[in-house]
């Protein structure tokens, strides 16, 4: 008696006409105690057709259901493909106003992105047990975090109002880099070990660096042959970015 005997009484005939006809996936045994084992059960030729036909149903809707995830896989490569094709800078044939469209979204795209995730944390916090806990400085760094993913948006889609509010940030964020540079120009470590845990000093140069990040992308996107894509005239760009100076310096002043 074969050690598959037992076990073998108790399967199906199609799992044991499939044992049969895939002879090379079992042991040579094991084939022949199948089978013995349909043999004696002394089926009729319809019981076996009937079975045969069980198994060649079965293979043919794995078979569709394989060809069925094929295609859904090749249409999920195709859309990333396409969709990392439309926002590429570096495609050859697209005009330079539309590669540095493209290379601002992604970049202030990845900004965004990297905020929310390294600040998830205080957000929900102050969505819940922080509420009353909200002034006007947490509602403004709020704003900013909300604020920019939304812009990034707007002005890949290229709304004139997305190139506005982008503007307004790079200028501000621009402003502020200034003001954190000759804070932190001649700052000193405090003698406090916790103090410098908790307010390190920055070198100036991080805060250079951030100007001249911020100020670049400015001047890209007030480029006319940029800003005209969005429709923005001239004086737009000049009132956009000097009103913003304007704000920033009175806010930092009154500070």
């Amino acid at each position: 008696m074969s050690e598959y005997t037992e076990l073998y009484k108790k399967l199906s005939l199609s799992e044991l006409l499939k044992i049969q006809a895939e002879s090379h996936k079992y042991k040579p045994v094991a084939v022949e105690t199948a089978i013995k084992e349909i043999e004696r059960r002394n089926l009729s030729a319809e019981d076996i057709l009937e079975a045969h036909l069980y198994i060649e149903n079965k293979n043919n809707t794995k078979k569709v259901e394989a060809e069925k995830r094929k295609i859904k896989k090749e249409k999920l490569k195709k859309s990333a493909f396409t969709f990392l094709e439309t926002i590429s800078p570096i495609q050859n044939g697209i005009r330079t106003p539309e590669k540095i469209i493209r290379l601002i979204t992604i970049l202030f795209a990845i900004i965004a992105i990297y905020k929310i995730y390294n600040e998830f944390w205080f957000l929900r916090f102050m969505f819940t047990d922080g509420l009353s806990k909200w002034d006007l400085s947490t509602i403004a760094y709020m704003l900013e975090l909300i604020l920019l993913p939304i812009t990034v948006i707007l002005f890949w889609k290229r709304k004139r109002i997305g190139w506005i509010l982008l503007a307004l940030l790079l200028t501000s964020s621009a402003m502020s880099a200034i003001e954190l540079f000759f804070y932190n120009f001649n700052r000193k470590p405090s003698s406090f070990p916790g103090l410098n845990k908790l307010f390190p000093v920055v070198s100036p140069m991080v805060y250079v660096t951030a100007f001249i990040f911020h100020s670049a992308s400015l001047w890209l996107i007030c480029k006319k042959n940029v800003s005209s894509i969005f429709k923005v005239s001239e004086q737009t760009v000049f009132l956009s970015v000097s009103l913003t100076i304007i704000v920033q310096l009175i806010f930092i002043l009154l500070n």
